[in-house]
């Protein structure tokens, strides 16, 4: 019976993490980059759930809650994990893509497209996860949300905190943007070049260790080694 109870409840939790997000929670989301860790989230949940759904209609007895239990915490375990280096690359990502995009709003805003619909072109064009922030912020301006406040909601991203302001201040004032976008893509690069180079630093040093490690043996074989051998010969030959 026990058996039966957790592996209902199991294929339950399976099918709730699974069930896709629906329209209002997409209009309610301030932040563009939680629904895909969320995705991953609820789909690593389904097949952890499902697991223990499995082993629960084998295993009888308290057993089952044994496995339920812990089924739960490697869960807990590895999502975490999963999605704290999920959105470490998702941002990354982001930073990458984000001055090719400010210059491609240039191009559109310049050639005459209002903002909203050079979000949309632009989408078509920067690759992912920039192109599903855009279309998703486009998508909120078109089910009625205020202009302004889409914009907001993408500066609630970390890497995309001053692509979101100055397109809300546009969306706010109706001031050019043209040139504020030209800075942001200038200062983004000059921002990235410098991580790049601190990186490249760190490397050096944290290449030390290894490079250490890898030649002490070679030392201790041809330099200690014979060393020590010729002293032992000579003292039991």
């Amino acid at each position: 019976m026990i058996a039966v109870v957790i592996a209902a409840l199991s294929s339950g939790l399976a099918v709730l993490a699974a069930w896709p997000p629906t329209a209002s929670r997409l209009l309610t989301t301030a932040d563009s980059g939680v629904e895909a860790p969320r995705t991953q989230r609820r789909s690593a949940m389904a097949l952890v759930t499902g697991v223990a759904a499995a082993l629960a209609t084998v295993v009888s007895g308290w057993w089952s809650l044994v496995i339920g239990a812990f089924a739960a915490v490697v869960a807990a375990v590895v999502l975490r994990a999963g999605d704290r280096a999920a959105l470490a690359r998702r941002q990354e990502k982001l930073r990458a893509a984000l001055p090719q995009t400010c210059d491609l709003l240039v191009v559109c805003l310049e050639a005459g497209l209002p903002a909203r619909g050079a979000a949309a072109t632009v989408a078509r064009a920067v690759p992912e996860p920039m192109a599903a922030v855009l279309a998703e912020t486009v998508a909120k301006t078109e089910l009625g949300v205020d202009e302004y406040r889409a914009w907001q909601d993408l500066a609630a991203d970390t890497a995309l905190a001053g692509l979101g302001r100055e397109l809300g201040r546009g969306a706010a004032t109706g001031m050019s943007l043209s040139a504020r976008l030209r800075v942001l893509a200038a200062d983004t690069r000059k921002a990235r070049a410098a991580e790049a180079e601190t990186r490249a630093k760190r490397v050096g040093v944290r290449s030390v260790l290894p490079l250490m490690l890898c030649f002490l043996p070679a030392f201790v074989l041809l330099g200690l080694v014979p060393i020590l051998g010729g002293m032992l010969g000579g003292l039991f030959g």
